[in-house]
């Protein structure tokens, strides 16, 4: 890993106790893998190395123990001065944890939940390993006060600040309405501001219009915020922070129940999965999680190789447009070889872009893979709100009705009801829906 440019805003954070130099306010996770460390977790049972795949929250691969929190997901964490960050559920170090001889004693697998159960003397001491291993942590090191909560009434409430909600915010304030915009990142824009990162110009009219609205106070937002669930008409919000330029601020309430007169979902897509041997090593991201480092200016790795799946895009595509040395293999890999972080990537029967054709299996040397498959429709807000939904090889799609609806004053939009990641149609459809509306 390397960075293209060096912090323009350098703080210093800590882990394990040693300086990593860091650009203020970029995800942490993305500080760490810039200055070398990519293995940043562990596997639960068998202590495996486990790094982030996906930098959104969506895997594993990044928690940590942060300022005192344990499993905190550190591709959501802004960097600051100071900042105080631990591996954690290992014994010994990050490289070395001594726990991993369970892969070894147990090459089968195990089932921790029977071992040594029943046995008198031995239950309760391996009860207190078995805890150790499950990989929940340490408690807090400070008692964590309660959070303020409450009610309240809004207009407009548009979950996810990606392409699909800009363009809906964006059309329903030009409309009169009152916008509340969140998302549960550190910035606006989603698969928009990831992809202007990595080759500006086509999501920049979008990007443009959503900022003028903010700017204007037309729409209001409150980033590092998710939406945890739909309850018949109710909303809940759960936020971590209030620090970000038009973001609205309400000090001490951090849980929100939320009853929207039009609520619109624009969820996006999940990151689409490859069944492989070794897609779990550190250093398999997808392609999605290595446009993102790049438009932070962080490079995964030395020699990079994409697989493109059938369907899958635009991420592969523009990081082999900004990184022509990446290697580009059409077709889903077979293993992937690597402990602490990939080293080669086999294929069968792939067709590689530079080199041509190979039949056969084909092992490619590599420090990075980038997995550009087809994204999976996130539903499952849409699902608690009542939609109905269809089965795709991709997933399950959103089945809305004109103009996104899913049942009066409730509506979706976006890659979840199966909307292309494409500009103009992101766009025609948040008009469809502010007409609708």
């Amino acid at each position: 890993m390397t960075r293209l440019a060096a912090p323009r805003d350098p703080v210093t954070i800590h882990l394990d106790g040693d300086p990593v130099v860091a650009e203020r306010g970029e995800p942490a996770a993305v500080a760490l893998v810039a200055a070398g460390q990519l293995a940043l977790a562990r596997s639960p049972k068998f202590h495996r190395p486990r790094g982030p795949a996906c930098f959104r929250a969506a895997c594993d691969g990044c928690l940590a123990r942060v300022d005192g929190v344990p499993n905190v997901m550190t591709c959501r964490i802004p960097c600051r001065e100071g900042l105080r960050i631990e591996t954690q559920n290992v014994v010994g170090s990050k490289d070395t944890d001594l726990l991993r001889v369970a892969d070894w004693f147990f090459p089968e697998g195990m089932n921790h939940h029977e071992l040594l159960a029943g046995v008198p003397g031995l239950q309760r001491v391996f009860q207190g390993f078995a805890r150790r291993v499950a990989g929940i942590g340490r408690l807090p090191d400070a008692v964590v006060p309660p959070r303020a909560a409450r009610r309240r009434e809004v207009d407009v409430l548009v979950v996810g600040a990606g392409p699909a909600g800009m363009g809906a915010a964006t059309a329903l304030a030009a409309r009169g309405r009152e916008v509340e915009v969140v998302d549960d990142d550190l910035a606006w824009g989603g698969a928009a501001r990831v992809l202007e990162g990595v080759a500006p110009g086509r999501w920049r009219s979008s990007m443009t219009a959503f900022a003028g609205v903010l700017a204007r106070g037309r729409v209001r937002l409150s980033l590092r915020t998710t939406a945890a669930g739909v309850y018949g008409d109710d909303v809940l919000l759960a936020r971590e922070a209030d620090d970000g330029p038009g973001e609205r601020r309400d000090a001490g309430v951090r849980v929100e129940v939320v009853r929207a007169r039009t609520l619109v979902l624009a969820p996006g897509a999940h990151d689409g999965g490859v069944a492989f041997e070794g897609n779990d090593v550190p250093g398999v991201l997808s392609a999605r999680a290595g446009c993102r480092l790049l438009a932070h200016r962080v490079v995964v790795g030395a020699r990079v190789v994409i697989a493109c799946i059938d369907g899958g895009g635009p991420y592969g595509r523009a990081y082999a447009a900004a990184q022509p040395e990446a290697l580009v293999v059409r077709g889903a890999p077979r293993r992937a070889s690597g402990s602490s972080r990939i080293k080669a990537v086999t294929f069968a029967g792939a067709e590689g872009g530079a080199s041509g054709g190979a039949s056969g299996e084909r092992r490619i040397p590599c420090d990075a893979l980038l997995i550009d498959a087809p994204g999976a429709p996130a539903y499952e807000l849409s699902s608690q709100a009542g939609a109905q939904l269809s089965h795709e090889v991709r997933g399950f799609v959103v089945r809305a009705g004109r103009g996104g609806r899913i049942r009066e004053g409730v509506f979706a939009i976006g890659e979840a009801v199966g909307t292309a990641l494409e500009p103009e149609a992101i766009a025609k459809a948040a008009r469809d829906l502010a007409a609708e509306v």
